[in-house]
């Protein structure tokens, strides 16, 4: 069968399509309305660029998504574009509609002002890359664990001498953790859920310099993210230093103390610097513990300045099924090696999302 793509369109222009097509291809589109309003009309970017892959017969059978995104490129805060949303109706996923969309979106790359388009996906890998996209690896999972019970169920079956062993090995866990024996530095404070303010957009002028690819994490993108995210309700700890200023946040989740694993989810983090970093994780993993935690995982790729600190507090580290790709608009080509070096970009959860 042929297909083809329907001229780009904003969200908006396309709206009752996009819709119809999320609740029938996602596995969350019953949800569809409340996600598409606020991806797409409370996200603070300008309108998110659509196309549609139609049948010969004129019927609109998929589409995919570039949503806009300021982001930190080089030495210099450009445009970009995130693909996501990329569905195509049962019938028609011979990968064929699918790659027709994503050159569709490369296309639109190269002649516009962005200076690339990433996404972040599990299944759509191959068609990703057959579009020009390259594929700089994959997302880690780090897990760190408080409490072990759980892990002795299948070893130990009874209930009594199981969380005998669990005590003892839970204790020896926390006893060799680097937070239970770490101070914060000599003024530093801990704050819980501080509103997201222009002591955020300091925190990611500083912290920055640390990454040469990342998503501007201003205030005004927080407090969408975060904020106004209909399905989620974040938390949000930071670390002030002795003259007010924050040095380093982490946007992190946690579910129903009554679940039978309760382990926690970090998000986002963002530190100024190492020093920073670890005083966020010490903070963290010992609030986590207070609250009943299980345990506590991430996804990260990039800078080996956050995967040694991971390290460094016995998160262990395990391969997911999420991979980053990118692609550069022709001026950047000259700086391939270094815009696509897997170690110089910062993508958390936060990213994974959509």
């Amino acid at each position: 069968m042929n297909y083809t793509i329907a001229a780009p369109a904003t969200a908006a222009d396309v709206k009752d399509d996009l819709l119809r097509l999320m609740r029938s291809n996602f596995s969350w589109g019953e949800q569809a309305d409340v996600w598409y309003r606020w991806g797409y009309e409370q996200s603070p970017y300008p309108s998110n660029v659509c196309w549609l892959v139609e049948t010969e017969a004129r019927e609109r059978v998929g589409f995919t998504a570039l949503m806009p995104r300021r982001m930190k490129v080089g030495d210099a805060v450009c445009e970009a574009g995130q693909a996501a949303n990329l569905n195509v109706a049962a019938e028609h996923r011979n990968a064929l509609a699918a790659v027709k969309l994503q050159r569709a979106v490369v296309s639109h790359v190269d002649q516009s002002e962005m200076a690339l388009a990433f996404g972040v996906t599990k299944n759509a890998v191959a068609v990703l890359c057959r579009a020009g996209y390259l594929d700089l690896g994959g997302m880690s999972r780090w897990i760190k664990l408080f409490r072990t019970e759980h892990k002795l169920a299948r070893r130990i079956p009874w209930k009594w001498p199981r969380r005998a062993v669990a005590a003892m090995v839970d204790l020896g866990l926390r006893m060799r953790a680097t937070e239970t024996f770490r101070r914060l530095p000599a003024g530093w404070q801990v704050l819980f859920d501080p509103p997201f303010d222009e002591r955020f957009d300091d925190l990611w002028r500083a912290a920055s310099s640390n990454f040469s690819v990342a998503t501007e994490r201003t205030s005004e993108y927080l407090n969408w993210r975060f904020g106004r995210d209909p399905q989620l309700q974040y938390r949000t700890l930071a670390v002030q230093d002795s003259e007010g200023r924050l040095r380093g946040s982490v946007m992190y989740l946690f579910p129903d103390p009554e679940e039978s694993l309760p382990l926690a989810t970090i998000v986002d983090l963002l530190p100024a610097d190492s020093e920073a970093l670890d005083a966020v994780l010490t903070a963290l993993c010992r609030q986590l513990r207070r609250e009943g935690a299980v345990g506590v995982q991430t996804m990260y790729f990039g800078s080996p300045l956050v995967e040694a600190a991971l390290g460094r507090f016995n998160f262990f580290r395990r391969e997911s099924e999420f991979r980053v790709l990118a692609y550069l608009h022709p001026k950047f080509r000259d700086r391939q090696a270094e815009l696509l070096d897997p170690t110089r970009w910062h993508v958390t959860d936060a990213e994974a999302k959509f």
